[in-house]
């Protein structure tokens, strides 16, 4: 209750004492005050766990998820006397500041040209008419200054895919940035800050390009803000609501979402994505005239069948490879599968299903042919490759010359009656 205001209404001090419960003394001082006296910080009371504060710090740097009933007993066998609950409450406290440390954060933006991030999400399944039960992944590629974005369907998220798609959006930007912010995933990055280890093919790939990869720390997904909450949109254009009777459908479907993003005025930059991505083009390096190839090279050995075994699918190749041991490669976004015998490609295949078998023709129409009919046919070519000895080549070989005697019948004849 205000006593200035009663005072101000002409309540008298005794009667404000009387309804306050204060003395009438401390109704005249309050009277007199100018303003309202502030309170001021309580002084820290001490507490029987101070001694052991700076050892519980010591015990959550080694183990941070340590429960608090441990370090209880920890201190307790090294001469803490106190209760159970001091100790808890202090280990709260402690992990509400350290929580709060982690997710307090101070926006940064970036000059053109500096910094791309990229991201996924999925798997989604039952957006395929043809086939509900195949998960598909959505991988997002963003210019961090002019917020353009690209968006692109893939079905795998293993590392040629990760690859294949990086690729497909430094195309799409029309240059590499310097910078590349990404996640965690364990096809490229084997162990996160601070003891970072990158994946050597996803190393490679960035040297190739010329770009600094930059994983952000775990459990701080603000590092990559601008792709973490763009994919809301998808969910926002009824996309995933939806079914589709292809997956060329699907990414149709998604790019016009992007259009229509980009072309919107965007509500922290200001501007359109579309018009300040043709600045931002002017920032960023040039793409390299070969392209990085993200395709695992895997050997295999040729069947008597004709065919090589992979992925758990037969595909063909020209019979005379039979025995031999090629190289296989797999497209991981247009999933087109390559044959090599060293640098020479001799097959093509579209990627089958397991179980499945892929047959080239071609490959195998001269096994067709009756088993005489190919012998009479490669006759000539076997009679043309026999070695013969001619004269002239009779002269160039160091043949022995060995000199025999001439002797009569009867000189053996008497040996070997002699013998006997």
């Amino acid at each position: 209750m205000d006593v200035k205001l009663l005072y101000r209404q002409g309540a008298s001090i005794r009667r404000i004492a009387r309804t306050t419960g204060l003395s009438r003394q401390s109704v005249r001082r309050i009277l007199m005050q100018k303003a309202p006296k502030p309170y001021g910080p309580r002084r820290p009371r001490p507490s029987i766990l101070d001694p052991f504060v700076g050892r519980l710090e010591e015990l959550l740097a080694a183990r941070p998820f340590a429960r608090a009933t441990v370090l209880f007993e920890t201190i307790a066998r090294e001469g803490y006397p106190g209760h159970y609950e001091r100790v808890k409450t202090w280990v709260r406290t402690r992990r509400r500041e350290e929580a709060a440390r982690r997710r307090a954060c101070v926006r940064f933006e970036t000059a053109p040209g500096v910094e791309a991030q990229f991201d996924w999400k999925g798997p989604v399944s039952g957006l395929l008419d043809f086939d509900p039960s195949i998960q598909v992944h959505f991988f997002r590629f963003l210019l961090a200054w002019s917020r353009a974005r690209w968006t692109l369907v893939v079905l795998s998220l293993k590392l040629p895919a990760v690859l294949a798609s990086l690729r497909w959006g430094f195309e799409r930007a029309g240059g590499i940035s310097e910078r590349l912010v990404l996640d965690n995933p364990k096809t490229a990055v084997l162990k996160p800050k601070p003891h970072l280890e990158l994946h050597p093919f996803f190393a490679e790939f960035c040297r190739h390009y010329g770009c600094e990869p930059d994983p952000a720390w775990p459990y701080q997904p603000e590092r990559k803000g601008k792709t973490e909450r763009s994919f809301r949109d998808l969910e926002d254009a009824g996309l995933l609501s939806r079914t589709y009777p292809s997956l060329a459908a699907l990414q149709a479907a998604v790019s016009a979402v992007d259009d229509d993003r980009m072309s919107r005025v965007h509500t922290t930059t200001g501007a359109r994505p579309i018009e300040r991505l043709v600045r931002e083009r002017e920032a960023l390096q040039t793409l390299p005239a070969v392209a990085f190839d993200p395709r695992f090279p895997e050997t295999r050995r040729v069947l008597s069948e004709c065919m090589v075994s992979f992925q758990g699918a037969l595909y063909s190749v020209p019979h005379i490879h039979v025995g031999s041991r090629v190289t296989v490669k797999a497209d991981p976004l247009s999933g087109g599968i390559e044959i090599f015998a060293g640098a020479e490609r001799i097959a093509e295949h579209a990627v089958a299903k397991k179980g499945e078998r892929r047959v080239i023709e071609e490959h195998v129409a001269e096994l067709r042919r009756p088993r005489f009919e190919r012998m009479r046919l490669r006759a000539p070519q076997d009679r043309g490759a026999r070695v013969t000895i001619t004269p002239a080549a009779a002269e160039l070989v160091a043949w022995p010359r060995i000199q025999v005697d001439h002797r009569p019948i009867e000189e053996y004849a008497q040996v070997v009656g002699g013998a006997r």
